[in-house]
């Protein structure tokens, strides 16, 4: 696995660039050639949209009215102790270490900045120096080649201080006061969960549309995938750059942080569910980073995570038909998210069918409204972040999120595709990138 400043190069977009429209043009003209397997292909289209459709409606009022009470006080502060991985990380380092050491605990506290030895922005001596106005702030060094963020939160993970519970925060994270004294509360009474997921705010660095469309986009997901599909029987997983955990439940060497996973956190989750560890979701837990602010970063962002979900999928495709003593709904959710990589790249392939479709005369041509229907169905995703309850900031983004949601949508389904192509075609290397937006 490569380790990248979060930036693509230019030779790399051109190639991405380039497997998109190769894919598409070979499968449309495969359409064209063997027009019989038109239909079929445009019939399981047609329901996996369909199927998308209707559970983020469902999901999506669940969640608009779904409740939670706030977590009782509790006697005892547990020792906590946040892993930071930092990798040339010095603009974000500035702005979140001073709002960490503003932060006040009645427990023991450690801010443990996993500092890797390449890193050649400043941001080791900035931690350093944070160190010695707070003893709270910890630096580790790492000085092994740069391994991803897994292997960041690993290492941090063996070389932190002993401590009850223990978070993973990305560099550019911000936890303020209320979701300390929260996280507090919540794993210092009796029944505490063993592993937590809390809301991923967004700093309001920038009025892009691009950033205000992605802000919207994440509080959509989180209310639909970390607070309705859990509710409903179905898996809660970390993401965003944090998680909180009883110390003891990684002390056992059952669970591993996967340094060879793009997407670690989600992969920690998946190894939770299979082994019946539910992941609590306490949304009076708020960090808050950036979203991406510019297309190129975030279509660089996209792709990595593409290619993480299909590391996903491969490893844990197979998880639900051997996790036997798991629900049945969990089994099956896990069967969807190991799937989510595969039909995302299909449905992308399917709009050379609905093309070819379009075009064509005859005996074989299927119904003008499915090819349609396989091109214009993520429409119907415009309205949903707002019946979640997704508030809008002004007029201009109810227009912004109706035209964004479906292009979101066609832009996952590109890079699924490439993705695809990358793994398993051009077998190019998958591609980790430091924290920073």
């Amino acid at each position: 696995m490569l380790v990248t400043e979060g930036k693509a190069s230019r030779a790399d977009r051109w190639v991405c660039a380039g497997v998109a429209l190769g894919l598409l043009g070979s499968v449309t003209a495969l359409f064209a050639v063997v027009p019989v397997v038109v239909a079929p292909v445009l019939w399981v289209s047609a329901v996996l949209g369909a199927a998308m459709v209707v559970r983020d409606l469902v999901f999506s009022v669940v969640a608009r009215f779904l409740k939670t009470a706030p977590t009782p006080e509790s006697d005892g502060r547990p020792s906590i102790a946040f892993v930071v991985p930092c990798l040339n990380e010095l603009p974000s380092l500035q702005q979140t270490v001073p709002a960490m050491m503003a932060l006040r605990y009645g427990g023991r506290l450690t801010f443990c900045y996993v500092l890797e030895g390449v890193s050649t922005d400043g941001s080791i001596q900035y931690v350093h120096e944070c160190a010695r106005q707070d003893p709270r702030i910890v630096p580790l060094h790492k000085e092994t080649p740069p391994g991803g963020r897994g292997a960041a939160v690993d290492y941090g993970l063996r070389h932190a201080p002993p401590s009850d519970v223990v978070g993973f925060l990305d560099a550019d994270h911000i936890l303020d006061q209320d979701s300390l004294d929260e996280t507090g509360r919540l794993f210092g009474r009796d029944g505490a969960p063993e592993a937590v997921q809390g809301v991923c705010a967004t700093v309001e660095s920038s009025d892009t549309a691009l950033a205000r469309l992605l802000t919207t986009e994440r509080e959509w997901l989180e209310r639909v995938e970390l607070q309705a599909n859990p509710r409903l029987g179905g898996i809660c997983v970390f993401g965003g750059g944090q998680g909180f955990f009883v110390r003891r439940l990684l002390d056992k060497g059952t669970y591993a942080i996967d340094a060879s996973m793009i997407l670690d956190d989600i992969d920690l989750s998946c190894q939770l569910a299979v082994n019946g560890v539910r992941v609590a979701f306490d949304p009076h837990i708020t960090t808050r980073s950036r979203q991406p602010e510019t297309v190129s970063r975030f279509l660089d962002q996209r792709l990595r995570w593409a290619r993480g979900w299909f590391q996903l999928a491969v490893r844990y495709i197979c998880a639900p038909f051997r996790a036997r003593s798991i629900p049945l709904a969990l089994r099956a959710d896990l069967l969807r998210l190991a799937m989510i990589p595969f039909a995302g790249a299909f449905m992308y392939f399917s709009f050379g069918a609905a093309i070819v479709a379009l075009a064509m005369s005859g005996s074989h041509r299927p119904d003008i409204w499915m090819p349609l229907w396989v091109l214009f169905w993520p429409l119907l995703l415009s309205p949903m972040p707002y019946l979640a309850g997704v508030r809008p900031r002004g007029p201009g983004d109810v227009v912004l999120t109706a035209l964004g949601i479906p292009v979101l949508t066609y832009v996952y389904g590109w890079a699924m595709g490439v993705s695809l192509a990358d793994a398993y075609v051009l077998r190019r290397p998958a591609r980790y990138a430091k924290t920073a937006k």
